[in-house]
């Protein structure tokens, strides 16, 4: 009597013996290892989108600061730029007053020359008339 062949049942219990120890010593290792990954990626992404976040509100802030500075600068550079108009004006005010002052000063001066000098040429027309005579006659006038 022959033995019965059991080499298939002996491939069986070889292949479940096999995948049970590759089983546990490789695969549930290597998912493990696998799921950690994701966890790790799913963590960094969720710290790059709060990272992000926060840099885009600090930027809009920084934008808003920046813009009220600008504003602020260009209010205060209007005052004074009108400052200085203003004082350009009185300045160029001060300046006409001072050039009509002088201008009247030298015109009263000039007047009052003009006079001296008409009054003095009419003292002396008689002397230079009675002169101009005897030039001419060429003998004195009495």
């Amino acid at each position: 009597m022959d033995l019965p062949n059991y080499s298939f049942l002996l491939v069986v219990v070889c292949f479940w013996l096999a995948y049970f120890v590759v089983k546990r010593q490789l695969v549930v290792p290597v998912l493990a290892l696998l799921e950690e990954r994701e966890r790790r990626v799913a963590a960094g992404r969720e710290a790059y989108t709060q990272a992000r976040a926060t840099l885009e509100e600090a930027l809009r802030a920084r934008e808003r600061e920046l813009a009220q500075a600008a504003a602020e600068a260009q209010r205060e550079r209007a005052r004074l730029r009108a400052e200085g108009e203003a004082k350009r004006r009185e300045l160029l005010e001060a300046a006409r007053a001072e050039g009509h002052r002088r201008l009247a000063h030298f015109q009263a001066e000039l007047t009052q020359q003009t006079q001296a000098v008409r009054q003095q040429l009419h003292q002396q027309t008689h002397q230079l008339a009675k002169e101009l005579a005897q030039r001419l006659l060429g003998r004195p006038l009495a």
